[in-house]
């Protein structure tokens, strides 16, 4: 029986561009942190961004701090509510509704919530 010199192949391929999946939450993190970028520019300096969440039987307001997502599809908003008290929001992306909205600072030595993940994300492709 003849052998055969197969070469072994390498799975990984050098500069193979990477495809990006647009349906797995990264991409629905990325694409929110460019609407909060944007709504941000017609912000006043004692205004900060809110969202009214509405589908918890009740009206909730809360001002974001930030956001984080878990591939495939979960998103996170971290925030404060009106009480000031720390509140976390985990939201299937099939689910995301929220209505951005300018609500008053509470701290004015917080960060811009746009700036601060524009800055992580430049900081982590470094």
């Amino acid at each position: 029986m003849d052998k055969f010199n197969i070469p072994k192949i390498n799975p990984i391929i050098p500069n193979f561009p990477k495809i990006k999946n647009h349906n797995l939450a990264d991409a629905f993190y990325n694409r929110l942190v460019s609407i909060i970028v944007d709504f941000e520019k017609n912000l006043k300096s004692d205004e900060e961004v809110g969202a009214r969440l509405v589908s918890f039987g009740e009206t909730i307001i809360i001002h974001i701090d930030d956001l984080g997502y878990w591939n495939p599809s979960l998103i996170y908003f971290y925030g404060r509510d009106n009480k000031d008290r720390e509140v976390q929001l985990v939201q299937h992306i099939s689910q995301i509704s929220v209505l951005l909205m300018k609500v008053p600072r509470t701290n004015s030595q917080r960060e811009r919530i746009g700036f601060k993940i524009q800055q992580r994300q430049k900081e982590e492709k470094e």
